[in-house]
């Protein structure tokens, strides 16, 4: 190798060695910047969110009439955008009634966002909301409380002037308040009363519905809504021995008009039936054929996740509590008598997601007097389908089947009170009421995920911001 050719390597390999440590260098720049700035996104989105939940704090003070008007420093906002955007999100309160009307109200919650690089930072509701373009989530919680059986959401409302913000600081203002459904009595009246949310951050929505505010909690990623609902007691008063859901009816025997009502409103039990079945199958429940084994029945919780056919006759001993029969199915009685042999004041209680067959048996007590209060029986489908219908049964007890049309081919004894859809009964029937009825109401409620609520308080409360 000539001494020319050595020099030349020399200096080209320099020239490759220096290449490759600028290339390096510019490339670990450039990834330390792309680093460097998606910690100070997430750093300075990050403080805007702290701000937001100091902000929507005073924002709630102020619409719940705490103060006339608040200051708010939502931090540094030079890193993404600000802006005010009042028609963004809609909640709607509606009250749905059994017999088909609703009363319900629909406001715009106007929504103040801070958009970041990979992540909006929203207050809407009085709540703190976060997305990072693929899922919505809570940060705080907004404005919506339910205890015990009262429902308080004080709607919060942002309004304000200017759109997009450059800083953001300023004051937060009272501008109305007024109370919805103000011809609403309380406590409320059967039905259920829904609140249904649309918003970008739906999700989170959902998913404070569905850990803290309670009730039965759906959600629509098509239509981008969160809805909860939670029912109304329904409160059924037992002042006549025959309540019928239809006007078309027929009895051979007399009937005076204070012992029967016809088209009568009767809220569905299948809400209270899947709540004890509910229950009944997840706390260690006995089986059912414990209790219709043969021999006498005690106090307890007995479920079937079936249908069950009687085989033999049914005493019950309520002198330690009350018996709970939960029934996922139908129930065949056929002619096997169910009494209860003791002189307590507990009950027998019945729940069967499905129909109530019998033929001739004797249910009730052993007593010579009327005690239908002791036993009751809430059906989801209908009774005596067989084609004896109720035949001779005597009946001393409450069932409430309001989905139930019943007719009744033999001459039965129905002593108590009995809610139907239609009754067709003839023959030498009779039919007596208790008059320990009088002042007893049902209370038909409840359901997985249905929690009951009596008060209800809404209110729509605007506040408007103006920012320095």
């Amino acid at each position: 190798m000539y001494p020319g050719e050595r020099a030349q390597s020399e200096v080209i390999g320099t020239v490759l060695l220096l290449g490759i440590t600028i290339a390096a260098v510019t490339a670990t720049v450039a990834t330390g910047s792309v680093a460097l700035a998606a910690v100070t996104d997430e750093a300075q989105t990050a403080g805007v969110e702290n701000g937001m939940s100091q902000f929507t704090s005073r924002a709630s003070l102020v619409a719940l009439g705490g103060t006339d008007a608040k200051r708010f420093d939502l931090g540094s906002v030079d890193g993404g955008d600000l802006r005010l955007e009042e028609d963004a999100g809609r909640v709607e309160v509606r009250i749905e009634r059994p017999d088909g009307s609703v009363t319900a109200e629909s406001y715009s919650l106007g929504t103040l966002v801070y958009a970041g690089d990979g992540r909006e930072v929203a207050v809407q509701g009085g709540g703190v909301w976060s997305s990072d373009g693929t899922r919505g989530r809570m940060v705080s919680p907004p404005e919506y409380h339910y205890r015990g059986e009262t429902l308080t959401f004080p709607i919060v409302q942002l309004t304000g002037d200017e759109t997009t913000p450059d800083r953001g600081s300023g004051v937060v203002r009272a501008n109305a308040s007024e109370e919805v459904f103000p011809n609403v009595s309380n406590p409320l009246e059967n039905g259920t009363v829904v609140v249904e949310v649309r918003s970008d951050y739906y999700e989170g929505w959902y998913d404070f519905f569905s850990q803290r505010a309670e009730g039965d909690v759906t959600k629509d990623d098509a239509n981008r809504t969160a809805t909860a609902r939670l029912v109304v007691p329904g409160e059924v008063e037992l002042d006549k021995p025959l309540s019928l859901g239809s006007e078309d009816t027929h009895t051979d025997i007399p009937l005076d008009e204070d012992d029967y009502e016809l088209g009568a409103s009767h809220p569905s039990p299948s809400a209270v039936i899947d709540e004890r079945i509910g229950n009944a199958s997840t706390n260690n429940p006995s089986s059912i054929g414990d209790c219709f084994g043969g021999g006498t029945c005690t106090a307890g919780v007995y479920h079937a996740g079936g249908d069950v056919a009687l085989s033999n006759d049914v005493e019950f001993d309520t002198t330690g509590g009350n018996v709970t029969i939960a029934i996922d199915g139908d129930f065949d009685i056929g002619g096997n008598d169910l009494q209860i042999t003791d002189g307590s004041d507990n009950t027998v209680k019945y729940y069967v997601n499905g129909s109530v067959d019998l033929n001739n048996p004797t249910i009730g007590t052993t007593a010579s007097s009327i005690d239908a209060k002791r036993t009751q029986f809430y059906v989801n489908g209908g009774i005596a389908e067989n084609t004896n219908g109720i035949g001779n049964a005597e009946i001393d007890a409450i069932i409430y089947a309001p989905n139930a049309d019943v007719e009744a081919n033999g001459n039965p004894t129905l002593r108590g009170a009995f809610v139907f859809e239609r009754l067709d009964l003839g023959g030498a029937s009779s039919m007596a009421y208790d008059a320990d009825l009088s002042d007893f109401e049902l209370t038909i409620t409840g359901g997985p995920g249905q929690n009951p609520i009596t008060y209800l308080h809404v209110s729509r409360n605007e506040v408007a911001l103006r920012f320095d």
